[in-house]
């Protein structure tokens, strides 16, 4: 198992650090900074684009269904940004696109246990490992949130603090709750952000709504 280094002084371990992780993950962009306490097994599998940060005792885990692949089934865009306490579990395919926010103690994972055979403990019951997740360029998600398996969060969404998507989000959304519903869209008409139930009342009037034009 390979362990990538943590720059615990920016100065003088990124250029350390970054040479070494090189090797390490499959692509490793410009200007990658990975904080103290940071845990990251088999690197190999996951891609990083330029100046991603990946703070403070963050944990990613990867499990892929072969081991002996090559193919990389955790992919974080340009100028993402992972803060602190982070937890994400990738078995298939979790890609993160540029430019996305991820606030503290945020979890996301593409894979879940399967109920099975009650004899057993549910700890050891199969893994399903064929989920994905996708969140979208500009998006931000908030503190304490869970991004759960086969869902996609549209470009430039906000999750709000503490919810739970289960569902997938369509792009220029607000969402929020457990589990998290759309609470507002933005309008590329009237150019500003109008509740979902606003949008509703339009569509009634049988004009296409912004989303359904993307």
């Amino acid at each position: 198992m390979q362990w990538v280094i943590a720059m615990k002084k920016k100065r003088f371990w990124y250029p350390l650090a970054n040479i070494k992780n090189r090797f390490l993950f499959a692509e490793y962009g410009r200007d990658v900074y990975i904080g103290p306490g940071v845990i990251i097994n088999r690197p190999r599998f996951i891609s990083l684009g330029d100046r991603v940060r990946i703070l403070r005792n963050t944990s990613i885990n990867l499990h892929p269904r072969d081991r002996h692949s090559k193919e990389t089934i955790l992919k974080l865009g340009n100028d993402v940004i992972i803060s602190e306490n982070c937890y994400i579990s990738a078995c298939n395919s979790i890609i993160i696109e540029e430019n996305v926010g991820i606030s503290p103690n945020v979890m996301i994972i593409d894979n879940s246990r399967k109920p099975g055979d009650v004899s057993r403990p549910s700890k050891e019951q199969d893994i399903s490992k064929d989920g994905y997740v996708k969140i979208g360029a500009d998006s931000w998600v908030a503190f304490g949130s869970c991004v759960l398996p086969n869902v996609t969060i549209g470009r430039h969404c906000i999750i709000g603090a503490l919810s739970v998507v289960n569902t997938d989000i369509p792009p220029y959304s607000v969402a929020v709750g457990s589990p998290a519903r759309v609470v507002k869209r933005y309008d590329f008409e009237r150019k500003q952000w109008v509740k979902a139930s606003d949008e509703g009342r339009t569509r009634r009037k049988g004009r296409d709504t912004p989303y359904e034009r993307l």
